[in-house]
């Protein structure tokens, strides 16, 4: 079960002479009454299936095959199964030779939609525009009540302190994370949504929330929200500037590294904010509900 969506494996027997893959995941809109109102207030499952349609063929970097587009309520999306491949492990972390290899694949991706035409699809989120905005504010405020009910003693006050106050001006984080070139971007870049190939190739699942927004947006979330502390310390610039090179390799100019960076250290806040705004969907009842955002 996901935020908006519920999942399945499905096991396929064929017979006589047919033949096709022996399980297939299922993805369909959840039954929730939180889950259908989130859908409805940014669209979720409708993104992905216009992704599955329109770009996935397009994107350089791997991605479930797509077998069929459901309606996602009496029909679901039908997509490969990757249990062949290793899954991305958030707990243990982003390992140095996997980080490297995404920095390569994020230049890609970003670079062959680097200020394209094909970034004003409708379809696309806007961080600056529509519902999201006001929904991932009203997650947040949710989110810092149930970090304060639940860590107030464990957490240091000033750290506390300094997280409540970057909540309240949450809306320039997000109106600072459109500014730059625009490209196509992942958007919940985590280890979670990653499995890799037998080669180490990369494979990025759930583009649920695949936006128009820069490119570093999808590295730092990447390497803040799923490298331990030591290695991001130890590693965040040299990663950085290998996914400048990959965007100079791939045609991107006048890009230089001090933009990226400036860039990489505003995005950076994302997955604090991502964090919180998830604590706020687990904690969000019938008596503190989306309403207000989706009307």
């Amino acid at each position: 079960t996901g935020a908006t969506t519920d999942l399945a494996r499905i096991r396929i027997e064929y017979g006589g002479s047919l033949a096709g893959p022996s399980s297939l995941i299922a993805k369909i809109r959840g039954v929730t009454d939180v889950q259908r109102r989130m859908d409805a207030a940014i669209g979720m499952f409708h993104r992905e299936a216009c992704f599955y349609r329109q770009l996935a063929a397009l994107v350089p970097v791997g991605s479930p095959r797509c077998f069929h587009v459901g309606d996602g309520d009496t029909t679901p999306l039908l997509l490969e199964d990757l249990s062949g491949h290793r899954m991305g492990d958030q707990v243990a972390g982003l390992a140095v030779p996997d980080a490297e290899t995404m920095m390569r694949a994020l230049a890609r991706l970003h670079a062959a939609f680097w200020e394209s035409r094909v970034l004003e699809q409708p379809w696309l989120l806007r961080h600056d525009t529509g519902t999201y905005p006001g929904l991932v504010a009203q997650l947040m405020r949710s989110g810092t009540d149930a970090l304060v009910r639940r860590f107030a003693d464990a957490m240091p006050g000033r750290v506390l302190d300094g997280v409540l106050a970057r909540v309240a001006r949450w809306d320039r984080v997000l109106s600072a994370a459109c500014a730059g070139p625009p490209t196509l971007v992942h958007n919940d870049c985590r280890l979670d949504n990653v499995f890799f190939a037998a080669d180490g190739a990369p494979c990025l699942i759930d583009w649920q929330v695949v936006s128009r927004t820069r490119g570093t947006q999808d590295v730092a979330n990447l390497l803040a929200g799923s490298m331990n502390a030591d290695d991001l310390a130890a590693h965040w610039e040299r990663l950085l500037r290998l996914y400048h090179e990959g965007l100079v390799e791939h045609g991107v100019s006048g890009y230089g590294f001090d933009e990226v960076l400036g860039h990489y250290r505003q995005n950076v806040l994302f997955p604090l904010g991502a964090g919180i705004a998830l604590a706020g969907a687990m904690s969000i009842d019938d008596d503190r509900s989306l309403g207000e955002v989706i009307t």
